[in-house]
């Protein structure tokens, strides 16, 4: 089977943008003038990234200041890229003369967050943070499952690596939000709910 970018070469982002199958699974990116089909997420990957958006949502969305949105094509700075997960400020949150969310994001995300695969260079990761947090996005994580590590990618290029003692923070785009990493990383533990009735105990305790 061809490669996607065996599949249509030399196209122009607008020409990229117009391919009615960017959007199936698996989602195509524009990077540098190649198409490039993202990795289909594992468990652990979409744990982390449903368990963060709601613990982004729970902090940001009582007070106004934005909301996540899951696998959203951002398309900015000659790039078209599908983060794993993307952060908007309320401001950055475009709607139409309906009040409804205009579709299309043509710009970089607030946070931009992506979850390492076992199968995924984590190379490829960090390009896509440093390209967005050098174009404008002001905060980009890489979440590694595996190793319990996140890197922190700033504006202006700088980095950090926290291991699983630290704590993830949200400043500058959301001053206040503070995440341990023994919390993030409980999230991989498997737990079973507890049926109705049932007497067994503690229905969200981790297996042992």
């Amino acid at each position: 089977m061809a490669r996607p970018s065996q599949l249509h070469a030399a196209l122009t982002l607008e020409e990229f943008l117009r391919l009615p199958e960017i959007d199936d699974h698996p989602y195509l990116e524009f990077v540098d003038g190649r198409i490039e089909a993202k990795v289909s997420p594992q468990k652990k990957h979409s744990v982390i990234q449903k368990q963060l958006m709601m613990n982004l949502d729970a902090f940001s969305q009582p007070r106004g200041l934005g909301e996540t949105f899951p696998e959203l094509r951002c398309t900015f700075a000659g790039r078209s890229l599908v983060p794993d997960v993307v952060f908007l400020t309320t401001d950055h949150i475009q709607a139409d003369s309906q009040g409804e969310l205009i579709n299309e994001t043509f710009q970089p995300p607030d946070i931009h967050v992506e979850i390492a695969s076992p199968d995924q260079p984590a190379k490829r990761n960090r390009d896509r943070l440093q390209f967005s947090t050098a174009n404008g996005c002001p905060l980009g994580w890489l979440i590694d499952p595996e190793r319990k590590t996140v890197e922190i990618f700033r504006s202006g290029g700088s980095r950090e690596r926290l291991t699983e003692d630290g704590v993830l923070e949200g400043a500058p785009v959301l001053p206040g939000y503070r995440l341990p990493l023994t919390e993030l990383f409980d999230w991989l533990k498997v737990r079973r709910i507890k049926p109705s009735g049932s007497d067994s105990p503690d229905p969200g305790a981790p297996i042992s």
